[in-house]
């Protein structure tokens, strides 16, 4: 199995748009608990101070954290998951050579990284730009080259390996069957005290991570015509401690540069420490993303763009620093990340304070509940829903009101005000001013778990927000009523009292053993039910899921100040699950239930109880913390 072979590609599509997508988008979108994480993973030391992006992965199965991994595998009824597919490597290994015991212990045992720079985001950002400017077609034919014969690329994967001197063996032997398969001689050099194998582009290259014969690929077309696939390059350098690699001889002499003491460091970035300081002390994988340096990067006809789609959100908001972590701690698996957020913007739009009241919304769930969400929602929740509304208004009765807009451009304000208006000639109402300028900032939500058989669905289910104006969002909502009674569908639409107020039914005559779906404002609220959901949201419960043990244990092992709350008792879907396993399993002649149903000696996969999750905001810090609950733990 060749380890190597994907590094080209890993190196260069993929993670060059998640510097862009998920960095730009970070500081509003992720907002783990303040534990204390207090420095960098090690192999930050190697990475460039400039990172916009950078993320790196615990390799060491004997670290505490691939132990703790292995334990909670073992809840679950998989002791022996990570030696499965450590077989199965060097099997696929052993058939091709590529693969032996040695090296596999060789690449594992240490850290691996991989590094966006903000080359990358100007280069991923051009060809976005090129794409549009060429109908967004990925046509290499339309494409200008961008990247000139060895200049950087921005994105680097660097390895700090168990042994290092094994480990680049293995790697000096990837590079020269590469070199071979390309018909190219490997071009061998020193840089500092680093040594450099060069592949070079082959005459014929064709786009780096293709096949000859699979060359159709329009992203790929369109990434060689723009030069950003390298043109068929691959670099690897032996660094001390390090192995580098990269798509041109410029990427990776700069992660030597940092290695050798002649560049800064992410390490030394107090930006990247403070994000670490905020994230779990030990994690299988850290992701830290400069907002700030990849505004920064942007060009002003980008930077306008994005504050077009992100309204009346400031720009400056995204020039923060995020970090994400996943770690494995005693009762699970947890997910964590952190937002810095740029103090110098108005953040006001954005931020939302933490609210005890929202961890009371559990006792209005009843027990046994499924699906439970609650809290508080920022003031720009549904900017740009009226817009969206009206074009699925205009789209479904006469195609809109004018020609479709290209793909990755955002529509001016003229062109959403004539989409709206001509929605609202349609709905007999303002999607704006009269149904999301109504509704408030206070959300609960909650549903059973659904019931299949062949002739029916049953589930109980309800989500409600608060209103500004509960008069009239109740007329808005007896609008959307007509309006869905006008269509030319099997739709019917009927009424019914809930105490005092009045919602409305919809349902299908073509699906019958399906609830209808009830909507309406209903104790100043605007509702939408499935079933009893609106009985049960408008009905104090008997036993509540906030009284419920599992719920209490879940959220205590999460921040207790938040501002809004998520949880999903995953039991209810996994045990009817592997209940259906079994028969299954019986049913192809398995012994009994238990053989076909896979779990172990010491485990099951029904300890795999619930997911449960917080937002949370403290001065000019957003966070989220998460954990996959796996009982049995102690």
């Amino acid at each position: 199995m060749d380890l190597m072979k994907p590094m080209k590609r890993a190196c260069c599509r993929p993670l060059v748009a998640l510097a862009l997508s998920a960095g730009i988008a970070a500081p509003l979108f992720m907002p783990g608990p303040l534990t204390a994480q207090e420095t960098l993973p090690d192999i930050a030391a190697a990475a460039p101070e400039s990172a916009v992006l950078f993320h790196s992965t615990d390799l060491d199965r004997d670290g505490a954290q691939w132990q703790q991994t292995e334990e909670l595998l073992a809840r679950v009824g998989v002791p022996d998951a990570l030696d499965l597919w450590e077989e199965a490597v060097l099997a696929e290994g052993g058939e091709s050579g590529d693969v032996t015991q040695a090296d596999l212990d060789a690449l594992l045992g240490g850290e691996l990284a991989i590094v966006v720079l903000p080359t990358a985001v100007e280069l991923f950002t051009a060809m976005a730009m090129q794409g549009m400017e060429s109908d967004t077609d990925f046509q290499a034919a339309d494409a200008t080259p961008i990247v000139g014969a060895g200049e950087p690329i921005g994105v680097v994967a660097i390895l700090r390996p168990g042994d290092a001197a094994t480990a680049w063996e293995y790697v000096e032997r990837q590079v020269a069957d590469l070199a071979a398969q390309q018909n190219v001689t490997v071009e061998e050099s020193v840089y500092g005290d680093a040594e450099l194998l060069v592949v070079p582009p082959a005459d014929d290259a064709t786009p780096s991570g293709t096949d000859a014969e699979n060359t159709t690929d329009e992203m790929d077309e369109w990434m060689s015509g723009l030069g950003m696939d390298g043109s068929g390059s691959f670099v690897a350098a032996s660094s001390g401690d390090y192995i580098v690699a990269g798509m041109t001889e410029a990427d990776v002499t700069g992660v030597v540069d940092v290695i050798d003491g002649n560049a800064g460091s992410l390490a030394d970035s107090p930006a990247a420490q403070a994000v670490a300081a905020a994230l779990p002390a030990d994690a299988l994988s850290f992701t830290y993303i400069d907002g700030a340096r990849i505004l920064e990067t942007l060009d002003p006809e980008v930077i306008a763009m994005a504050q077009s789609a992100l309204m009346d959100v400031p720009i400056e908001s995204l020039a923060s620093q995020a970090g994400i972590a996943v770690s494995a701690d005693v009762p699970g698996f947890r997910f964590d990340t952190i937002t810095i957020l740029n103090e110098t913007a108005d953040l006001d739009a954005i931020i939302v304070q933490n609210d005890p009241s929202v961890a009371a919304a559990a006792e209005r769930a009843p027990a046994g509940t499924f699906l439970f969400q609650a809290g508080r929602l920022p003031e720009t929740t549904f900017q740009g829903h009226p817009y969206a509304l009206a074009q699925a208004v205009n789209t479904s009765v006469n195609d809109g009101p004018g020609d479709e807009p290209p793909m990755m451009t955002f529509p001016t304000e003229e062109e959403m005000e004539a989409e709206i208006a001509a929605a609202a000639a349609i709905l007999e109402f303002d999607p704006g001013a009269d149904l999301f300028d109504l509704l408030g900032d206070e959300f609960i939500a909650f549903s059973t778990f659904p019931s299949v058989t062949f002739e029916s669905f049953e589930i109980d289910a309800v989500a409600a927000i608060s209103t500004t104006d509960p008069d009239a969002l109740t007329e808005t909502a007896r609008k959307i009523a007509a309006a869905i009674e006008r269509t030319e569908s099997t739709t019917d639409v009927a009424t019914r009292s809930v105490g005092e107020e009045t919602v409305s039914v919809i349902t299908d005559s073509q699906s019958e053993g399906f609830p209808g779906i009830e909507f309406g404002v209903v104790a100043d609220q605007a509702v939408v039910g499935i079933g009893g959901g609106i009985e049960a949201l408008t009905t104090s419960p008997t036993d509540s899921l906030a009284a419920d043990a599992q719920y209490q244990t879940v959220m205590d092992l999460l921040p207790g100040d938040f501002y809004q709350v998520g949880y999903v008792d995953i039991g209810q879907a996994i045990d009817p699950l592997m209940m259906l396993i079994g028969t299954m399993g019986m049913m192809g002649d398995a012994d009994d239930a238990s053989q076909a149903t896979p779990t172990s000696a010491t485990g099951d996969p029904r300890n795999i109880r619930a997911l449960g999750a917080v937002a949370f905001q403290e001065d000019n810090v957003m966070g989220a913390s998460a954990i996959l609950y796996i009982a049995g733990g102690g």
